[in-house]
Protein backbone atom coordinates (compact mmCIF):
# COMPACT_ATOMS: atom_id res chain seq x y z
CA UNK A 1 0.00 0.00 0.00
CA UNK A 2 1.37 3.32 -0.42
CA UNK A 3 1.56 6.00 1.76
CA UNK A 4 0.27 9.62 1.03
CA UNK A 5 3.29 12.12 1.24
CA UNK A 6 2.96 14.26 5.07
CA UNK A 7 2.81 18.06 4.00
CA UNK A 8 4.30 20.18 6.77
CA UNK A 9 3.24 23.46 7.56
CA UNK A 10 5.55 24.97 4.83
CA UNK A 11 4.50 23.05 1.93
CA UNK A 12 0.70 24.12 3.21
CA UNK A 13 1.56 27.57 3.18
CA UNK A 14 3.37 27.73 -0.07
CA UNK A 15 0.49 25.63 -1.46
CA UNK A 16 -1.62 28.89 -0.65
CA UNK A 17 0.43 30.96 -1.73
CA UNK A 18 0.53 29.52 -5.18
CA UNK A 19 -3.35 29.01 -4.94
CA UNK A 20 -3.72 32.87 -4.16
CA UNK A 21 -1.51 33.98 -7.02
CA UNK A 22 -3.11 31.93 -9.44
CA UNK A 23 -6.09 33.67 -8.50
CA UNK A 24 -4.98 36.91 -8.71
CA UNK A 25 -3.37 35.85 -12.03
CA UNK A 26 -6.64 34.26 -13.20
CA UNK A 27 -8.84 37.79 -12.29
CA UNK A 28 -6.25 40.21 -13.47
CA UNK A 29 -6.58 38.08 -17.15
CA UNK A 30 -10.37 37.35 -17.02
CA UNK A 31 -10.91 41.62 -16.55
CA UNK A 32 -8.37 42.35 -18.99
CA UNK A 33 -8.80 40.09 -21.41
CA UNK A 34 -5.51 36.96 -22.63
CA UNK A 35 -2.45 39.04 -24.04
CA UNK A 36 -2.53 41.88 -21.40
CA UNK A 37 0.74 43.16 -19.93
CA UNK A 38 0.73 41.91 -16.48
CA UNK A 39 0.35 44.46 -13.65
CA UNK A 40 4.24 45.25 -11.79
CA UNK A 41 2.36 44.24 -8.66
CA UNK A 42 1.48 40.72 -9.62
CA UNK A 43 4.78 39.96 -11.69
CA UNK A 44 6.51 41.67 -7.74
CA UNK A 45 4.43 39.23 -5.93
CA UNK A 46 5.38 35.96 -8.74
CA UNK A 47 8.86 36.52 -7.76
CA UNK A 48 8.72 37.12 -4.26
CA UNK A 49 6.75 33.27 -4.70
CA UNK A 50 9.90 32.05 -6.44
CA UNK A 51 12.05 34.03 -4.48
CA UNK A 52 10.79 32.37 -1.24
CA UNK A 53 11.11 28.68 -2.73
CA UNK A 54 8.46 27.67 -4.54
CA UNK A 55 8.45 25.55 -7.52
CA UNK A 56 9.09 27.50 -10.06
CA UNK A 57 7.29 24.79 -12.73
CA UNK A 58 4.31 24.45 -10.42
CA UNK A 59 4.17 28.41 -9.39
CA UNK A 60 4.46 29.11 -13.50
CA UNK A 61 1.75 26.08 -14.43
CA UNK A 62 -0.51 27.71 -11.74
CA UNK A 63 -0.39 31.37 -13.02
CA UNK A 64 -0.21 30.96 -16.61
CA UNK A 65 3.46 32.38 -17.18
CA UNK A 66 6.01 31.20 -19.74
CA UNK A 67 9.45 30.33 -18.82
CA UNK A 68 10.67 33.38 -20.62
CA UNK A 69 8.23 35.80 -19.06
CA UNK A 70 10.07 34.60 -15.97
CA UNK A 71 12.81 35.31 -17.09
CA UNK A 72 12.06 38.65 -18.68
CA UNK A 73 10.77 39.79 -14.99
CA UNK A 74 14.02 38.20 -13.38
CA UNK A 75 16.60 40.24 -15.44
CA UNK A 76 14.04 43.22 -14.99
CA UNK A 77 14.62 42.61 -11.11
CA UNK A 78 17.82 41.91 -11.37
CA UNK A 79 18.79 45.88 -13.50
CA UNK A 80 17.36 47.54 -10.44
CA UNK A 81 14.68 49.85 -9.51
CA UNK A 82 16.24 52.09 -11.43
CA UNK A 83 13.98 51.82 -14.33
CA UNK A 84 11.08 51.99 -11.57
CA UNK A 85 12.25 54.90 -9.95
CA UNK A 86 10.59 59.00 -10.27
CA UNK A 87 12.13 60.35 -13.77
CA UNK A 88 14.85 63.04 -12.96
CA UNK A 89 14.32 66.43 -14.51
CA UNK A 90 17.20 68.65 -15.40
CA UNK A 91 16.91 72.75 -15.71
CA UNK A 92 19.07 73.66 -18.72
CA UNK A 93 19.70 77.44 -19.25
CA UNK A 94 21.38 78.29 -22.14
CA UNK A 95 21.98 82.24 -23.03
CA UNK A 96 21.05 82.66 -26.99
CA UNK A 97 20.51 86.09 -28.54
CA UNK A 98 17.34 85.62 -29.13
CA UNK A 99 14.26 84.92 -26.80
CA UNK A 100 13.72 81.50 -25.22
CA UNK A 101 10.66 81.68 -24.98
CA UNK A 102 7.91 83.77 -26.92
CA UNK A 103 4.32 84.31 -26.15
CA UNK A 104 2.27 85.66 -28.75
CA UNK A 105 -1.63 87.87 -28.16
CA UNK A 106 -3.35 84.67 -29.16
CA UNK A 107 -2.44 82.40 -26.12
CA UNK A 108 -0.54 80.50 -28.04
CA UNK A 109 3.20 79.45 -26.60
CA UNK A 110 6.71 78.97 -28.47
CA UNK A 111 9.66 77.31 -27.28
CA UNK A 112 12.96 77.03 -28.89
CA UNK A 113 15.46 74.60 -27.58
CA UNK A 114 18.45 74.25 -29.68
CA UNK A 115 17.16 73.41 -33.46
CA UNK A 116 13.86 72.48 -31.95
CA UNK A 117 10.71 74.85 -32.00
CA UNK A 118 7.90 73.71 -29.97
CA UNK A 119 4.04 75.77 -30.63
CA UNK A 120 1.80 75.19 -27.82
CA UNK A 121 -1.76 76.45 -29.00
CA UNK A 122 -5.54 76.51 -26.87
CA UNK A 123 -7.92 74.52 -28.10
CA UNK A 124 -10.91 76.45 -29.14
CA UNK A 125 -13.98 74.56 -28.98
Amino acid sequence: MRRSKLQNPSNVAGSKRIEQLAAAFSAFRRAHGPGGRIPLGLRRQFLAALDAGESASAIRKACGVSWSQTRYWRSAVSAGDAVMAAPQVLSVVDRQVSPACTSSPDGSLELRVGFWRINVNRVTE
